[in-house]
Order: structure tokens, then C-alpha cells, then sequence
């Protein structure tokens, strides 16, 4: 990476070295072929896109993502059928953070498509799957509850698939390789005991 990062340095008249001035404006010719980015682009590219990811990281971000629109589901859901104000209230703060870590999945998956990837996932993994499934069955009986009877069955769905998703969170911490997906690991395990804690004060 640092080999490639000089060759393009180099390549590029030495800008990266020598700084540019307000007085040098960048060329308007294109690069040479098989020229490589400048070093910023390779670290902004580093910063949002795949980087170095193995299976795991890809599996954990498809499955988080499952994971986080059944939240998305289920927070539409009470918004309309819950009867409690808090279950609401809780509702609406689960969609935000859901609908934020959606769009980090979807770009680091988008990213990483037709990227080589390294391991294969985690037995864990393929667990929490099927804690996920569970909570989709669990949402379909819940679309037919009204009143106190869905709240509670809303609390018990939300808490399946928080269980689920720490579960992959804690796998991604120790077998994923891409630094976005194991920062975003570890951003939900620090905020999942505030959420745990008000599902139980409902």
C-alpha cells in the first residue's frame, strides 16, 4: 500500500510531497493509464468503502441489516398500534438508529460486491440467523395484537432482535477484519444497554 501510495506521488508530479500552492491548479489532463489515486483518494476510499473485509464481515452485514429492518418494521408498527406512549416513544428512537445503521450496511455491501473476501463466517452467525427468523414469526403474530396484548409481544419481538443482533455484533468483534462493520459492532453493543433497559422499564 505505502509502495503504491510513492509510485503515485510520483507519478503525479510530486504534489503529495510538495504541497500545492493557491497558485498551482491541478491539472486538467487525466492520469496516465494505470496510474494510481492520489493518496487522499486511497484513504477516503479506505474510510467508506469495503477495504480489507473477509466472509465474516460480509455475512454480519447482511445479516444486521435483515436484522435492522425488522426493527424498522416493528417501529413503523407501534407508531400506529401500540398503546403505551412509551412503547412509542422507544419506537421512534429504534427507527433513528436503525435507519442510520442501515445506510452504513448497505454501503459498505455495496462497496464490497465483486470484492474477493477472505474467511468464512462464524457458526455465530448462522445462529443469529435463526434468532432472526424467530422475531420474523414473531411479527407476523404481532400484526394481529391490539391494545396491552401488543405492546407486550412488541417488547418480547424488539428483544429477540436485539439478542440477535449483540450476538452478531460480539462475532464481528472477534472474527471481522473491515473497519467499518467492526466500529459499527462495537457503536451498537455500547448503546444496546440503554435500549435493553428501557424495553424492560415498559
Amino acid at each position: 500500500m505505502r509502495r503504491s501510495t510513492i509510485i503515485g506521488a510520483v507519478l503525479i508530479g510530486g504534489l503529495a510531497l510538495a504541497g500545492c500552492t493557491p497558485a498551482e491548479a491541478p491539472s486538467d489532463q487525466p492520469p496516465a493509464p494505470g496510474t494510481p489515486p492520489p493518496a487522499t483518494a486511497q484513504q477516503h476510499a479506505g474510510q467508506h468503502g469495503a477495504g480489507e473485509h473477509s466472509e465474516t464481515d460480509r455475512e454480519f452485514a447482511q445479516q444486521l441489516l435483515a436484522n435492522r429492518q425488522q426493527v424498522l418494521e416493528l417501529a413503523e408498527l407501534a407508531q400506529t398500534n401500540a398503546q403505551s406512549a412509551d412503547v412509542k416513544a422507544l419506537a421512534g428512537e429504534l427507527q433513528q438508529s436503525a435507519q442510520l445503521q442501515v445506510g452504513q450496511l448497505n454501503a459498505f455491501l455495496t462497496s464490497a460486491a465483486g470484492q474477493q473476501s477472505g474467511s468464512a463466517p462464524e457458526d455465530a452467525a448462522d445462529e443469529a440467523d435463526g434468532t432472526g427468523q424467530q422475531a420474523s414469526q414473531q411479527l407476523d403474530q404481532l400484526k394481529q395484537a391490539t391494545g396491552a396484548q401488543f405492546d407486550q409481544q412488541w417488547k418480547q419481538a424488539v428483544q429477540s432482535l436485539e439478542q440477535s443482533a449483540a450476538q452478531l455484533a460480539r462475532s464481528e468483534q472477534e472474527e471481522g477484519q473491515a473497519q467499518a462493520m467492526r466500529k459499527l459492532a462495537e457503536d451498537f453493543l455500547a448503546s444496546q444497554q440503554d435500549v435493553l433497559t428501557k424495553l424492560n422499564a415498559l
